[in-house]
């Protein structure tokens, strides 16, 4: 509105039914913006969750209904196909497997990234060209070292044991760790930790309690990142490991044969496979949303 208009209103000169269309069209514009919105998001949650619960559906089928199309969606349910998996196929070992390496990995590049980001944070460690370096290892696809770790492995006795995946996964996640969590313990303001070095606190005291909790949500979602590329990681294990430590990846995989596809198998272990990540990302969403809410703030 013009302040013309406005002045109008405010003396009461504009005439009442054009006043009346003014907020009518207000109400009405935001009124269809609202449902704009709730319908593009609701497309978004049909286009992820319908394919899941194709797959949920399909591991609860019976081989002959598994194939059929279009799929049959009312049906007796069974759990012939989570069971092949526990008594033939011995997908415990591989999901155990697959915990060991995602957590380790997690853990050491949680415990070294932290250390190595507050001191480039609060020290300027390094400099800028050592910030770039980081980055630039980030980069680095992992086929470019595939050939080599599989012949240090070989001749280092590392092959098909959890530290084969362990360390080459952490020279990803490493760097990926230490650039994201600088960001958040630079948005930690210094005056707090100098307070608690004015109480008596070590540097490490003040880092343990007032650094650390704030910067929880950054670190929380930073974890959750490394796992999910620890637990998804499908290159490197398949040509590092053999039947003793093959993960899931590699063992969903498998079900895709050169006799065709064992569509039932094939879903059961991937509802196996994700089950663990959805409850994860559930259980400190809290974190995770501050975290990367504050990371696209910074």
């Amino acid at each position: 509105m013009s302040e013309t208009t406005v002045q109008d209103v405010i003396q009461g000169d504009m005439p009442q039914n054009r006043l009346r269309k003014f907020f009518t069209s207000r109400r009405t514009h935001r009124k269809l913006s609202v449902a704009f919105a709730y319908l593009i998001l609701t497309a978004a949650m049909l286009l992820i969750l319908l394919p899941l619960l194709w797959i949920f559906l399909t591991s609860i089928k019976t081989a002959n209904l598994a194939y059929k199309l279009p799929p049959v969606w009312i049906f007796t349910p069974t759990l012939e196909n989570y069971k092949h998996l526990v008594t033939e196929v011995e997908f415990p070992r591989f999901f155990l497997n697959s915990t060991i390496v995602a957590l380790a990995t997690t853990f050491l590049a949680l415990v070294l990234g932290s250390f190595t980001a507050y001191s480039i944070a609060r020290f300027r460690t390094g400099g800028d060209t050592f910030r770039g370096w980081i980055f630039n290892n980030r980069t680095m696809p992992p086929i470019a070292i595939l050939i080599p770790l599989f012949l240090l492995s070989k001749s280092f006795g590392l092959f098909d044991t959890h530290a084969v995946l362990i360390i080459p996964y952490l020279s990803f996640l490493l760097p990926f760790a230490i650039w994201m969590l600088i960001g958040f313990f630079d948005g930690v303001p210094r005056e707090m930790e100098e307070a608690a070095l004015v109480d008596g606190a070590t540097r490490l005291q003040a880092l343990r309690y007032v650094t650390m909790p704030i910067a929880a949500p950054g670190i929380a979602a930073t974890g959750i990142l490394c796992f999910l590329f620890s637990w998804n990681e499908f290159l490197l294990a398949l040509i590092l490991t053999g039947n003793n430590t093959r993960t899931l990846p590699v063992a969903v995989a498998n079900f895709l044969t050169h006799v065709g596809v064992y569509i039932g198998g094939l879903s059961a272990a991937t509802m196996v496979m994700i089950i663990p990540v959805m409850i994860l990302a559930f259980s400190i969403r809290g974190y995770l949303v501050r975290g990367l809410s504050l990371g696209a703030v910074k």
